[in-house]
């Protein structure tokens, strides 16, 4: 009988806030699946890094623990530099376990240090491995913002020893699950797309004029971005669409930035678009918010006529699917999930390029027609509806469940 599984997340604890740091999507869809799973009476033990603000253990929520473990120094680390810790990390859990005597029915990791973590684990346990990936080396490596660092080999290395051992590797949108078949040659009776959700009590419709009254913003024409501040979220060209706009929307403009630096070229990027923003006359124009409360972030959707997604490469795009839920079109750049979130032309649009001339045109036809902005929110609103917390969890739960049950996993992927 399924009873408790343990969700591997070494570099990103699900009770820091999203939008900064190692802090994102991944966060976000580690508690949301959790919180949901302990709805249906699956007990969660989330184990994540031990940071100088950790408690040993926390309760996310009735049937959710997170547990720090002690891996490396208590205090932030590179990605790169994590990869030394993974090996005293899951050496950490395996004591917890055997200390506590718990047993986990199933290990499910998320990002590929975690995935190696969790591989070692799976196996000391004899419990079914299963891994989300997240973000692909191969798959940004195609994609580079010009002057990012390719991801390094060492990574490519652990993504492929994770994706050889995994019993079943989750795939986000079809054309993840194509990404790993091609590009890492997983086998297909090991695949399984599970759509990440979102929460509708959070985000949902509200008025846009009280949301703009409690940020100070007045009529003007409101772009918003929110999420991680890095090379790869390509915002150089929302910029130099924004300096387009500034010159031919028949109404003021502003745009928004929500989230605060990430990575190690984290700090360089806002930098580096602050510079940029001056350069091109539209410094006043752009308001660097800094990261804010997840919950907090459907006022920032209300109060947006459009939120702009730039990204070289994205794996899902959860920021797209929040804003939609709270009715707000997105314009983003056709790449990733992002392309299985917004439908072009009906609850935002797509761009196949990244000419600033054709990205701005997109914004300019949305942000210049009342008509067309109200249609599109609309099918925003009901394109978020295909998507859900509870949906996901429950496609998961069964899959434990048939794993623990069949014991293999062809069984559990058809």
């Amino acid at each position: 009988m399924l009873r408790r599984v343990a969700v591997v997340a070494y570099h990103a604890s699900p009770l820091v806030e999203p939008g900064a740091g190692d802090a994102g999507g991944m966060t976000v869809y580690v508690r949301e699946v959790a919180e949901s799973l302990a709805e249906l009476g699956l007990h969660t033990d989330v184990f994540t890094r031990a940071t100088a603000d950790s408690r040993p253990v926390s309760w996310l929520a009735p049937g959710v623990r997170v547990l720090s473990i002690d891996a490396g120094p208590r205090a932030p680390i590179s990605k790169d530099a994590l990869r030394t810790y993974v090996g005293d990390f899951a050496s950490g859990i395996g004591a917890f376990a055997l200390g506590q005597r718990v047993r986990y029915d199933v290990v499910h990791s998320h990002y590929w240090q975690s995935g190696l973590a969790g591989l070692s684990l799976a196996r000391a346990w004899d419990a079914p491995f299963v891994h989300s990936q997240h973000t692909l080396a191969r798959v940004k490596n195609q994609f580079l913002a010009p002057g990012d660092v390719p991801e390094p080999a060492s990574r490519i290395r652990g993504e492929e020893e994770v994706m050889g051992a995994a019993d079943v590797l989750i795939a986000s949108t079809d054309e993840e699950w194509r990404q790993l078949s091609c590009l890492y040659g997983v086998s297909h009776d090991r695949l399984k797309t599970v759509h990440p959700g979102v929460d509708h009590d959070l985000f949902r419709p509200g008025d846009p004029a009280s949301a703009r009254a409690e940020l100070g913003l007045g009529d003007e024409a409101v772009m918003l971005y929110a999420g991680r501040l890095q090379p790869l979220k390509g915002l150089s060209l929302a910029l130099r669409s924004l300096e387009r706009l500034v010159r031919e929307l028949n109404r003021d403009v502003v745009f928004l930035v929500v989230g605060g630096a990430s990575g190690e070229a984290g700090e360089e990027e806002v930098t580096r678009l602050r510079a940029l923003a001056d350069a091109l006359g539209v410094a006043d124009r752009v308001r660097f918010l800094g990261p804010q409360p997840h919950a907090r972030l459907p006022l920032f959707y209300r109060a947006a006529d459009v939120v702009v997604m730039c990204s070289h490469s994205e794996s899902f795009g959860l920021s797209a699917l929040e804003a939609h839920a709270c009715g707000t079109p997105v314009v983003a750049t056709a790449v990733g999930g992002l392309s299985h979130i917004v439908r072009d032309g009906v609850s935002g649009f797509l761009v196949d390029s990244r000419d600033p001339a054709e990205f701005a045109a997109r914004l300019r036809s949305l942000l210049e027609d009342d008509g067309l902005r109200a249609s599109l929110s609309a099918a925003a609103v009901h394109a978020a509806r295909r998507f859900s917390w509870d949906a996901t969890s429950a496609a998961l739960f069964e899959l434990y469940e048939c794993l623990v049950r069949e014991g293999w996993p062809q069984a559990c992927t058809c």
